[in-house]
């Protein structure tokens, strides 16, 4: 690509970035752009935005974290768009040492459980516990927290923990490593993945066009093929 080229710079939470990659590498062929994008934890690429008043859009796993970015002033409202939706599941090390087959057997003693207490998943556990009844027994197995849901999943990669509160699509991202143990639906939490213009961005009607693409049937396609629940 020429260095006359117009480029997007992009920002992306490590777990949602895959499909986002394969996405932007056809935008970048489609429409002869140079997408340049920034991998992290959500809460570091903010402060990053923030500081250096610089990038064109964002995507992370949670709305939560864009509702936080737009009290700040650093996303377009308005731009905020979902890209498609995961299913909370418990994720085990592949093989399922611990034989988990439900909630319930997170209350078994001795078992090791993993939390993240950033990032898109977030409150998981609490939601899923909750529901269930089960808060008390489950938060006494909690022996591993991570800050980031790529964190916690290494908890599992690393056979640290015998089980972590995870998203689907996990499995799809890591199939060499873990295994899901699926949740009733009534005990099922769903969380957006969500992208949005960064109010600094310096070509608006790019930062649209990309958007827009996101959005399109192909993108959709993207999504679902890496586990992703998009309607």
């Amino acid at each position: 690509m020429s260095k006359t080229e117009p480029m997007l710079k992009i920002f992306s939470a490590g777990a949602v970035a895959p499909p986002l990659q394969k996405a932007s590498a056809l935008f970048e062929k489609s429409r002869h752009v140079r997408i340049d994008m920034k991998i992290g934890k959500p809460g570091d690429l903010l402060l990053e935005i923030k500081k250096n008043k610089q990038g064109d859009v964002i995507s992370t796993g949670a709305e939560y974290v864009l509702d936080d970015a737009q009290l700040r002033g650093t996303i377009v409202p308005a731009s905020r768009r979902s890209l498609g939706y995961r299913r909370s599941v418990l994720v085990v090390p592949i093989g399922n040492p611990a034989r988990i087959s439900s909630l319930e057997d997170l209350c078994r003693d001795g078992i090791r459980i993993g939390i993240a207490t950033e990032g898109c998943l977030k409150g998981i556990w609490d939601d899923i516990a909750s529901k269930a009844g089960l808060t008390d027994r489950i938060r006494k197995n909690i022996t591993h927290h991570a800050d980031s849901c790529g964190g916690v999943m290494s908890l599992v990669n690393l056979r640290k923990v015998d089980a972590i509160f995870g998203w689907n699509a996990f499995k799809n991202l890591w199939p060499d490593t873990s295994d899901i143990v699926e949740l009733p639906r009534d005990l099922q939490v769903m969380r957006s993945t969500v992208a949005a213009a960064i109010s600094y961005t310096k070509d608006a009607q790019l930062t649209d066009e990309y958007l827009s693409f996101l959005g399109s049937e192909k993108v959709r396609r993207i999504y679902s093929d890496f586990g992703w629940i998009t309607w």
